[in-house]
């Protein structure tokens, strides 16, 4: 008897793999909510991956925001690309690299792009997988960082990611330039000549930043003195929270006003707007505690207008020459909005006409990036496309004039240059494919027209400079 059933426990742990989750709704979908999330330069980690808590991402997110080069990562579950209807084996849409070609795609910004797949294990679709496209500028060594990040930290992702994000901004230079301190007078050459493209970098960004800051101080300080008429007219009280409230709000003004008399660029304007920002929440905080209601979270200020304040709904909105789009709004627009009102918008003028504050992109974009910042590295998502892309467009601009950035141009066509006439040479010296060297090349190509056909991308991509793809 002991021995039969001993040997019916044996037979129990012969068991059936775990079931997968089914085949995804449909993965072209989710990776375009991914990248609407990615279009400016840092973390967003989907709510069902559980292994990366919120500090953790902001932290990260930070990384990623303050680097050298501009970096997105997303960190997906395997499931929501998955294709598979089996229970126990997944198929995602994409393999290795063009997972994250598929985020570039759909942001359409050149750049680093990551993508970390969250799944029980590498036979369920765990990896890591990046690129680096772009036409011009310095090429980074990402596929040596997805190297790095998993052979040293896998499978902790936190550690994987700064691991990935402290590799995938140094430039690949060329060996000249490694060797230059020891060329003696080519190296004299070399650093008075990044001495004076980095002075030509920096006179021509303050004066881009010059030309910013005269749009949009006199907003700023209409505002500044609107916000502290508002803060003077409040009633006193013996409450301690409210005072402490009243007090706070009128300090952040009175830093607001201090960096604004001190401005110079758009750091100093996106750190004035932040204070204004915060100071509108304490406002809000401060209604709260009047009617006996909870602290609320901080939330975006209303799209239509910052000066309105944090919002606290959202409506869809089309302009008059746009898609429909999803916007947050104060309670004084929500109104607005179900009465079939139009938005009060604030308006700006340029050069002749006003027009939305949206529609200034390069001479406001400090300005937007403080309002939709958390003041602790974290932002809202602001609803313009077209805001979002000339505000890169110019940022772009700026790196692309730094001497590191001409320095990778330089050697990036040089590279070219001797790539196309390797491959020529190779093509008429083997005309039949004998070579294993040119054979393999033809397979790359391949590949790269196999994947590109499998939906979803853009019709034209920015040459790869870098990339790579593990499982872990």
């Amino acid at each position: 008897m002991k021995r039969l059933l001993g040997a019916l426990a044996v037979i129990t742990l012969w068991v059936l793999p775990a079931p997968l989750a089914h085949a995804a709704g449909d993965p072209d979908a989710y990776m375009n909510t991914v990248a609407g999330q990615l279009g400016d330069p840092g973390v967003w980690v989907d709510p069902d991956v559980s292994e990366l808590s919120p500090s953790e991402t902001a932290q990260l997110d930070a990384a990623a925001k303050s680097a050298g080069a501009p970096i997105r990562i997303a960190v997906i579950p395997a499931q929501k690309i998955n294709k598979s209807e089996s229970k126990y084996y997944s198929r995602p849409a994409w393999e290795g690299e063009e997972i994250a070609d598929q985020l570039y795609d759909r942001v359409g910004v050149e750049g680093v792009y990551a993508v970390l797949v969250d799944a029980s294990s590498q036979s369920n679709g765990r990896g890591l997988h990046a690129v680096q496209r772009a036409d011009h500028g310095p090429t980074y060594f990402v596929g040596d960082a997805v190297d790095q990040a998993v052979d040293c930290c896998a499978p902790d992702y936190e550690s994987m990611l700064e691991r990935f994000i402290q590799r995938a901004q140094v430039v690949n230079k060329p060996f000249y330039v490694d060797a230059a301190p020891y060329a003696g007078g080519v190296a004299g050459i070399i650093g008075l000549w990044v001495t004076v493209t980095g002075l030509g970098a920096r006179r021509a960004r303050r004066q881009d930043e010059k030309a910013h800051l005269k749009v949009a101080q006199p907003l700023l300080n209409e505002e500044i003195i609107a916000l502290s008429q508002q803060v003077s007219a409040l009633p006193t009280t013996s409450d301690p929270q409210q005072s402490k409230l009243s007090k706070d709000v009128l300090d952040t003004v009175e830093k607001a006003r201090q960096r604004l008399d001190q401005a110079k660029g758009d750091k100093d304007i996106e750190a004035v707007t932040t204070l204004l920002g915060s100071a509108r929440y304490g406002l809000r905080c401060l209604d709260a505690v009047r009617a006996g209601e909870p602290i609320p979270e901080p939330t975006a200020p209303c799209f239509f207008d910052p000066r309105h304040g944090p919002s606290v709904a959202e409506v869809q909105w089309k302009p008059e020459e746009g898609a429909a789009r999803n916007v947050d709004v104060c309670a004084a627009c929500k109104q607005r909005d179900e009465a079939g009102e139009k938005p009060e918008i604030r308006m700006v003028k340029g050069w002749q006409l006003e027009r939305p504050y949206w529609e200034h992109a390069e001479d406001l974009a400090a300005y937007v990036d403080g309002y939709w910042s958390q003041g602790d590295g974290r932002v809202w998502w602001f609803p313009d496309s077209d805001f979002r892309r000339r505000g890169e467009e110019m940022r772009s601009r700026w790196r692309s004039r730094r001497p590191g950035a001409r320095f990778g141009r330089f050697s990036s066509n040089v590279g070219s240059s001797v790539g196309d006439w390797t491959a020529s040479s190779s093509s008429g010296s083997d005309d039949d494919g004998g070579s294993s060297w040119y054979s393999g090349s033809s397979r790359r190509s391949s590949y790269s027209s196999r994947t590109r056909s499998s939906g979803g991308g853009s019709s034209r991509r920015s040459s790869r400079r870098s990339g790579g793809s593990r499982g872990f």
